[in-house]
């Protein structure tokens, strides 16, 4: 299969180092200059928790250097770039090339649905953890899973070819028509534990095991289960805490993207994350008191003038 990732971050190179090796052919699509010379140059240097290390050189492009056509396209990019990047990309889909979104976040497929055909756009999300530690240089796990499934239509041929080559390239790759509950219990996990860690600037495990952590991680997962309940989605609470202790317990080292990105300058994911939580209470007018305080903490630390990385 030919597959391009759009987004040269932790997880777009964990992605396409794992795909490439499995067999498939890989290119990546970035924004950043620096990124794209120093991938060009040394190539992507993925490490996993078992140790296990390699080291590979996958082709990388500027969206506009590339002129061919592919059956996948994986955009792993910000939420807050999402509908850029799809416009940067759409010479190089066709009617029969399927879009799939991993991304952090509330209405990513809703957005690329204003540039392609619905039918076409796979959207889930993935448990997996990825850190950068340079360009080029991830590390990641193999605990995590992805689920995803159609944004609009049913089960087809293509997604179970799909989910056959994902789970070759080793990972836990999961159909799920229940995709909407996923992807808000992600939300509620990342608008949690991802905003404390950015704000008191620490790992998972520093605030999931603290007390008041753990008060707070409570009140947030309840208010986004809150919105999601009126927004006509189903919420399992008990899976969301179970998430968040498998983190605690087993990433406890982990840099969430959010922190990484606030320890880089780099414009974080609140509004896709916390913004997007609140339009959507405000529309169905439910209180969120601690939601609300975490998004005012965040966007006070935000970087001015800052351009959202990819």
């Amino acid at each position: 299969m030919k597959i391009a990732i759009v987004g040269a971050g932790a997880m777009g190179c964990l992605f396409a180092a794992r795909l490439a090796l499995s067999g498939s052919q890989v290119h990546l699509i970035d924004v950043d200059p620096a990124t794209i010379a120093t991938i060009r140059t040394k190539g992507i240097t993925l490490t996993l928790d078992d140790g296990e290390c390699q080291h590979l050189f996958v082709p990388i492009h500027f969206a506009e250097q590339l002129q061919e056509c592919f059956n996948l396209l994986i955009v792993l990019t910000k939420g807050a770039v999402t509908s850029a990047a799809i416009r940067s990309v759409l010479h190089l889909i066709t009617p029969d090339t399927r879009v799939l979104t991993l991304q952090n976040g509330l209405g990513n497929a809703a957005l690329i649905a204003g540039h392609i055909t619905p039918v076409n756009i796979l959207h889930g999300i993935t448990t997996i953890a990825a850190d950068l530690q340079g360009p080029g240089e991830a590390h990641g796990n193999r605990q995590g899973h992805i689920y995803w499934w159609r944004y609009s239509g049913v089960e087809d041929l293509f997604m179970q070819q799909l989910n056959e080559l994902l789970q070759r390239a080793g990972f836990n790759s999961c159909l799920d028509p229940e995709i909407d509950s996923r992807i808000w219990e992600k939300v509620a996990f990342n608008a949690a534990l991802n905003a404390l860690c950015t704000l008191l600037n620490g790992p998972v495990g520093v605030v999931g095991q603290h007390p008041q952590g753990k008060q707070l991680i409570q009140k947030v997962v309840q208010e986004c289960r809150m919105v999601a309940v009126q927004a006509g989605v189903a919420f399992d609470q008990p899976r969301v805490f179970a998430s968040i202790t498998q983190a605690v317990t087993h990433q406890a080292h982990h840099l969430p993207s959010m922190l990484q990105d606030r320890r880089a300058c780099r414009a974080t994911e609140v509004e896709a994350i916390h913004g997007a939580i609140l339009r959507i209470a405000g529309q169905h007018q439910v209180h969120t008191p601690t939601l609300e305080t975490l998004y005012c903490l965040l966007k006070l630390g935000e970087p001015p003038c800052s351009a959202p990385s990819a």
